[in-house]
């Protein structure tokens, strides 16, 4: 009768098998390939201005309304002063002019809280979609 050789008699004495590792690690590899979650991470999102804009179209998009509310409670829209009972109207035609719905509203530091309200009120019924409000800093501050 013929002998079989074992497979440890084919693995000479003192040598590692190292099968068994590797297909622990090709197992490993693919457990951690399929349970791996990639994160898309979101960033800022940037208006550019295209290529087609010109200049010009540029410095219209830049330029809000002003309202100005004097010490003695005039308001001025665009440096023209305009009456208490006509100033929505003022605002939307200055809105359509300059082609933007942002209004500054910017008042005198002796000027009446009840008039910048009167103001803002204004600017929302004309439609004005966003509201800021400048002040005139001292030299000491």
């Amino acid at each position: 009768m013929k002998k079989r050789k074992t497979r440890e008699s084919l693995i000479g004495e003192g040598e590692v098998d190292l099968t068994p590792l590797i297909d622990c690690v090709f197992l490993l590899l693919i457990f951690f390939m399929v349970t791996t979650v990639f994160i898309e991470v979101q960033g800022l999102v940037v208006d550019l201005p295209s290529a087609s804009d010109s200049q010009e179209e540029q410095q219209q998009k830049k330029k809000d309304v002003n309202i100005l509310v004097t010490s003695n409670g005039e308001f001025q829209v665009a440096g023209n002063i305009v009456p208490r009972n006509n100033l929505i109207g003022a605002l939307k035609g200055a809105m359509e002019e300059s082609n933007n719905k942002n209004v500054i509203i910017q008042g005198d530091p002796e000027c009446i809280h009840k008039d910048i309200v009167y103001a803002m009120d204004m600017a929302t019924g004309a439609g004005a979609e966003q509201l800021a409000f400048a002040i005139e800093q001292d030299a000491d501050e």
